[in-house]
């Protein structure tokens, strides 16, 4: 994710603060409040990133532990922040998604089995339960990639023949594993319907897998970051030169639409809601409804953020530039 240097002026935070709300109705505003996110008792607030949410209030991600500089895995039920005991003994952990269940996905190593790519389930609702993936046959699982809300898991691996990379897809649907092996292409997220999106190397223009099917994004000629998919619709960010930027979304394979004076899209929702910077690559947080540009993020201490986690329910999730403080943005 990018990091935003631009600081917003009071003035640019008024302007933006009235916009409509994603989940109202038509016609009716909200404003976008943001509330800072508290660490677990003995940690530092600074030191927290949030980056999966089921959309019913619940959130999860990570806060660094500076007696051994690595993160501890937290969720936050009901805003209340909690390290599950099953998931303390995680060495290095990294949380990737979190689905509408509540289920966490997550790598890491743990003493008694080494790296590894898990699930936890459960845990805002009590001591949770913790489920390995195994290696799928002849390739070791590297991490874990994204969590669909039907169920459905993307990972990274490499074949044990050669060292090679692969992305590999865990479906509701399926009796077991299928290995999506396509030359210079590479799972970047997941899509509900069990959509693959896939990134390429350099900055070049991926594709999306399906049933065996690799379809090619196409539209762009500049170097892209991609980012998301949901329902369909695909987020990123061409780079024209440092820092001149243009945030799309692809509605379709080979139609990228341009965002109102967007400069990066980072993330998204189901329901079209965008989150990234205004105009170019280190503009000011802002918001859209597909193209349609709501307004700008407000920030309580000033800043900017990179934005990580967009939810169902119009929750957005970042962290600021600086401190690495972690936000939640409502917009009420």
């Amino acid at each position: 994710m990018f990091r935003r240097a631009a600081a917003l002026t009071f003035a640019v935070l008024a302007l933006g603060a009235a916009v409509t709300a994603p989940s109202a109705a038509a016609g009716e505003a909200c404003t976008w409040t943001a509330h800072k996110i508290v660490a677990p008792d003995g940690y530092f607030d600074t030191d927290v990133t949030i980056t999966g949410t089921d959309s019913h209030g619940n959130y999860s991600g990570y806060v660094l532990d500076r007696g051994v500089d690595m993160g501890k895995v937290v969720l936050w039920t009901d805003g209340a922040p909690r390290i599950p005991g099953a998931l303390a003994p995680f060495v290095y952990p990294h949380v990737a998604d979190e689905n509408s269940a509540g289920t966490v996905l997550l790598d890491g190593g743990l003493p008694a089995t080494g790296q590894g790519v898990y699930l936890f389930s459960g845990g805002h609702r009590g001591p949770g339960t913790l489920t390995r993936l195994p290696d799928p046959p002849g390739y070791r699982l590297e991490s874990a990639t994204a969590l669909n809300d039907r169920g459905d898991v993307l990972t990274s691996a490499t074949s044990l023949s050669d060292g090679h990379r692969v992305s590999v897809l865990w479906s509701v649907l399926a009796a077991g594993p299928r290995v999506i092996d396509v030359p210079g292409r590479y799972g970047m997220d997941l899509d509900d319907d069990g959509t693959v999106l896939l990134g390429a190397p350099d900055n070049k223009l991926g594709g999306l897998w399906r049933a065996g099917v690799v379809t090619p994004l196409t539209g762009e000629d500049r170097p892209v970051l991609i980012r998301q998919i949901r329902n369909g619709v695909v987020v990123g960010t061409a780079i024209d030169s440092w820092p001149a930027s243009r945030a799309l979304a692809w509605h379709g394979p080979a139609d990228p639409r341009p965002l109102e004076q967007g400069g990066t899209a980072e993330a998204t929702n189901k329901h079209g809601l965008i989150a990234g910077s205004l105009t170019n690559l280190v503009g000011p947080s802002a918001v859209w409804q597909d193209t349609k540009l709501l307004g700008l993020l407000p920030f309580p201490d000033g800043g900017d953020a990179d934005v990580y986690v967009v939810g169902d329910d119009g929750v957005i999730f970042g962290n600021t530039s600086g401190d690495h403080a972690a936000l939640r943005w409502t917009c009420d």
